[in-house]
């Protein structure tokens, strides 16, 4: 059966707060800052000066040289530059004590450039803008009194299993989990507020805690290579290692709890969710309950099935990413096929909680509610006539007959394709 999808248009930028123009770069992408610049100016001036006294026969000229050549090289290392700067300080103090007057200078550009080595001049990251809380829209197929008012911070997920929810859940003064959403949008609620353009404002560090995210939603516990991973943001780069470094730096110092998510372990690198209250992990967990219920779901389980399916609604997971893909990696990578994966498995999980809701809604005479639950997944399904019979049922026992029997004929003639 072919599907019936229509795309939606999602700027994953956009959507973040964040601009084409004045994002801030991340520390990879900061590797020719001022201090690197000055540094390497003085390697430049340390090098004519061995020139010069290597001109002048003396030997010890030629060390400086070399010494500044290594120096420029290996610019990222920052204890060879201290290395070098000390010999420069050192070699000017010799110069002094044989009564040369470079010597001074010798000593005065090897305590600045030295000072300069140091690994203390460090930007310091942005505040993040104020935002407000994100408040789910009204779905126009959701009946009002099966549609509980969601809050975006909810203390008490209504999706997990109750018999692995921790005890002190709901307990006065505790603060709830952020809320991360993925499906139809992106977006992070702390207590603190939207921490989203926070993220999204370093386009590469996104990406990489967005895809690391979503190998975890296709494989639970997955983990690569830092190999891989410089395969994606740091392709062709000098010192791809060190340009990884400093985006694996940036990660760990997102705001709490997402920079904690990002678990580097050596050369192996993974993202664990935890206990975040997250769209996807309510999604599988409800699929795996409406799967052991064996199509015999209670009252309860059938109200956070549709609540859950309304607040979702039909949209993609992360919607706009391959815009964001092409920009950092010049689609060079896996992470847009990857994510395409990890789409099919949310649209079965969805597609098989509204068959299960649906079909229960039906046999309580609610054939209206499981059209308006069915209509918009039913759309984007791919190769589900389970999905297709079941809103056929609900469209004839709602009295819609003419609506019925275009579903059949449109769904008919694409499993005929």
């Amino acid at each position: 059966m072919t599907a019936l999808r229509v795309s939606a248009a999602s700027d994953i930028l956009a959507g973040a707060g964040a601009r084409e123009e004045g994002m801030e770069p991340s520390a990879g992408e900061l590797f020719w800052g001022w201090p690197r610049i000055v540094l390497a100016v003085g390697y430049g001036l340390v090098f004519l000066a061995g020139l010069t006294i290597l001109l002048a026969a003396d030997p010890n000229g030629l060390i400086l040289m070399l010494a500044a050549a290594t120096g420029v090289a290996f610019i990222h290392r920052t204890w060879l530059g201290i290395v070098v700067w000390i010999y420069v300080l050192l070699a000017g103090l010799v110069a002094i004590g044989s009564h040369d007057d470079l010597g001074f200078y010798g000593v005065l550009a090897g305590l600045g450039f030295g000072l300069l080595a140091l690994p203390i001049w460090k930007r310091r990251p942005p505040a993040l803008r104020p935002a407000y809380y994100w408040q789910p829209p009204q779905s126009p197929f959701a009946a009002p009194a099966t549609m509980p008012a969601l809050t975006p911070l909810p203390v008490v997920d209504p999706i997990r299993d109750p018999a692995s929810a921790p005890e002190e859940e709901g307990t006065l003064g505790q603060e709830p989990p952020p809320r991360i959403r993925t499906v139809g949008r992106i977006q992070i609620l702390t207590t603190s507020g939207d921490i989203t353009a926070g993220l999204m404002g370093k386009p590469v560090v996104g990406f990489l805690w967005l895809y690391l995210m979503a190998r975890s939603v296709r494989t639970p516990g997955d983990r690569l290579t830092r190999a891989s991973i410089t395969d994606e943001v740091a392709h062709g780069v000098t010192d791809p290692r060190g340009r990884l470094r400093g985006y694996l730096r940036d990660l760990s110092r997102l705001p709490e709890p997402l920079g904690s998510m990002v678990k580097v372990d050596d050369e192996m690198i993974g993202f664990e969710l935890g206990d975040q209250d997250a769209d996807f992990a309510r999604l599988k967990s409800l699929a795996f309950r409406v799967r052991q219920a064996n199509g015999t779901l209670d009252k309860d389980l059938v109200s956070q099935g549709q609540a859950l399916l309304s607040d979702l609604g039909d949209g993609d997971f992360l919607p706009g990413f391959e815009d964001m893909e092409k920009r950092v990696t010049q689609g060079r990578g896996v992470a847009g096929q990857l994510v395409a994966e990890v789409r099919v498995q949310i649209d079965g999980m969805r597609a098989d909680v509204a068959v299960a809701v649906a079909t229960a809604l039906l046999d309580r005479g609610q054939a209206a509610l499981a059209v308006s639950l069915l209509e918009p997944i039913v759309a984007r399904s791919h190769e589900r006539d389970d999905l297709a019979r079941t809103l056929i049922n609900a469209l004839r026992d709602s009295g819609q007959h003419a609506r019925a029997a275009e579903i059949r004929r449109r769904f008919a003639a694409g499993s005929e394709n």
